[in-house]
């Protein structure tokens, strides 16, 4: 089991393919400005420690900015493994959240649309709010569920965290989901307040705010709480 970055799983090695004139393409979208690419050579991948965001007090927004809804779930990471194996995770590793069993419903319609070797970053809603959430995972639903899919940490059997945001917003934007899985809709930050009043007016519990060049940063033994997502409620 792999609770860090790209090296998990026994410490297996990367390989490593230099491309000094042309930039990847992965899945079906060519990054920018990058010329050492990390191709995954281990036999699986994750779960890893989510990275969270810190709270909003105010500060100067400087860069550019991006303002995504605050979803009110529970964070969740989707783990498609190199052979095709699909499991479900939790955020808080050190409470072993393997929800792959209680939610096997789900796994015919992630494999439709998540390749292999990838790990996708969700919150897990469901039809009727945050308190029915637990009755997603009994046999006899009390509602459906309704995954938000917002960014990505492994892609197509490479790992992406270090890729800028805009980039990865980019791969998963190239995924053929459906119902009830979404894509979290991100803006352009402006005025953080009327992005937080927008939200609120469309039933959510607030903004996350994220730097649109921001990495993906794996923590080894706990989550990395970083200032380049910060999160806003009334």
């Amino acid at each position: 089991m792999c609770w860090g970055g790209p090296q998990c799983r026994g410490e297996a090695p990367l390989l490593f393919s230099i491309e000094p004139i042309r930039s990847p393409v992965i899945g079906g979208i060519r990054l920018t400005a990058i010329y050492v690419v990390l191709k995954l050579s281990v036999d699986s991948i994750g779960p890893v420690y989510l990275m969270q965001p810190i709270p909003y007090l105010g500060e100067m927004i400087r860069d550019d900015w991006i303002y995504e809804p605050k979803i009110d779930g529970w964070r969740m990471q989707i783990i498609r493994q190199p052979d095709g194996n699909i499991e479900i995770w939790g955020r808080r590793l050190e409470r072993k959240p393997d929800w792959t069993d209680k939610l096997s419903y789900l796994i015919g319609m992630i494999e439709s649309f998540c390749p292999k070797g990838s790990i996708l970053d969700c919150e897990l809603s469901s039809t009727k709010g945050r308190r029915f959430i637990p009755s997603l995972f009994a046999r006899n639903r009390k509602a459906e569920p309704i995954i938000w899919i917002f960014d990505t940490i492994y892609y197509d059997n490479f790992f992406v965290g270090d890729r800028p945001l805009s980039e990865r917003k980019r791969l998963i934007s190239n995924l053929s989901i459906r119902k009830p899985f979404y894509l979290v809709a991100e803006e352009e930050l402006s005025d953080i307040e009327l992005a937080l009043n927008r939200a609120i007016r469309d039933g959510h519990e607030g903004v996350v705010i994220k730097r649109l060049h921001s990495k993906y940063q794996v923590g080894s033994d706990g989550p990395i709480a970083t200032q380049d997502w910060r999160k806003l409620k009334p």
